[in-house]
């Protein structure tokens, strides 16, 4: 399959990255709207072509797949002329900048019998996936309740406030959170589906660029509730996901290798707590390794969207369909919606 990304930046070096080990797949172009970004690209990941235009690009090309990889709000031109243009679509969060848009895209992608893919990398790393395989085996019991909270420096230099440069997500709805947002929902529907209700708070503690630099949210899904978070102030930085089961909880950090479990243990109620944080503190001894060690082999951190690339190609490969739905997509997006700060939801 031949294979083309429309914008050169930091993420889509991972894209790259990932669709080099990939066989059976052709990295047969690169566009930018900067020529040297675009030429160094090329060279680096040994592609033939580079282009300052994408509809020119596909036009040459004929791509099978197209990774959209520009800001989030210059997504919605290249995915449609993409997808017009014969070709898979997988695109980068948020898909579109509006929920309107991504009806567009999706049904365009459904009248040319196309996949429009949008990435929920967090989805495929190996916690989630793990916690799924143990809801899946009945081990975990039936979940009733998930929590996803980020806490991550966004004010700080390298960070999304900078006066010099401001940055293409601060023109989102809830401004740079709003490029979180599909993190938090995506794993919420993961783990208890659609929403039904949703109620946010969304506070400004600090003064800067941002909008917002707190969001919490409470929501009523079809499966059970979840408690949604980011915060620009709490730190260390840290990626939190809890899932609650009638048998079994599950802790795991996603910025890290960090994963752990609690269920029931063959010992007295009262010592329950005490084999539990023996059990814990090796678990997290062990995962303190493993995060150091992902820094210097394969995608490390990235490790999600590479695993959401590779099962993406091998159903497209096979025609056995693709790990990212068209209805998941616009699900995860309604929950965004619902999100949303009051006065900007549609």
């Amino acid at each position: 399959m031949r294979s083309v990304l429309i914008g050169a930046g930091q993420i889509a070096r991972q894209h790259l990255s990932c669709l080099k080990t990939l066989p059976g797949v052709e990295l047969a172009g690169i566009c930018d709207l900067s020529p040297a970004r675009a030429e160094a690209a090329a060279e680096q990941y040994g592609m033939q072509a580079w282009y300052t235009d994408h509809r020119t690009m596909l036009e040459k090309v004929r791509p099978h797949v197209v990774h959209v990889t520009t800001p989030p709000t210059a997504h919605f031109g290249p995915a449609m002329d993409s997808l017009n243009a014969g070709a898979h679509v997988i695109v980068e969060k948020p898909a579109t900048p509006t929920y309107e848009e991504l009806e567009l895209l999706v049904r365009r992608a459904q009248e040319g019998g196309l996949h429009l893919i949008e990435d929920y990398n967090y989805l495929f790393n190996q916690a989630p996936q793990e916690i799924l395989r143990r809801i899946e085996s009945g081990e975990f019991g039936t979940v009733t309740h998930v929590e996803v909270l980020i806490c991550l420096d966004i004010l700080g230099p390298g960070g999304f406030a900078d006066p010099n440069s401001p940055h293409p997500s601060l023109t989102l709805a809830g401004g740079a959170i709003g490029d979180f947002l599909p993190h938090l929902a995506s794993l919420a529907h993961l783990f208890v589906g659609p929403h039904r209700r949703a109620q946010s708070v969304w506070t400004k503690r600090n003064s800067s660029l941002l909008p917002f630099d707190e969001f919490r949210a409470v929501v009523d899904a079809e499966r059970g509730t979840a408690a949604l978070g980011f915060s620009s102030n709490s730190q260390p930085d840290a990626f939190w996901l809890r899932v609650y089961g009638e048998r079994m909880q599950a802790t795991a950090n996603l910025f890290e290798a960090r994963l752990t479990f609690d269920g029931p243990r063959n010992v007295p109620k009262p010592l329950r707590p005490f084999f539990s944080g023996l059990e814990e503190g090796k678990t997290i001894r062990r995962a303190a390794l493993a995060t150091l060690l992902r820094k210097f082999n394969g995608p490390g951190a990235y490790e999600g969207l590479w695993e959401l690339l590779s099962r993406t190609y091998e159903g497209l490969a096979e025609r056995s369909g693709v790990p990212v739905t068209a209805s998941q997509v616009l699900e995860i997006n309604r929950m965004i919606e619902a999100l949303k700060p009051n006065e900007q939801r549609v």
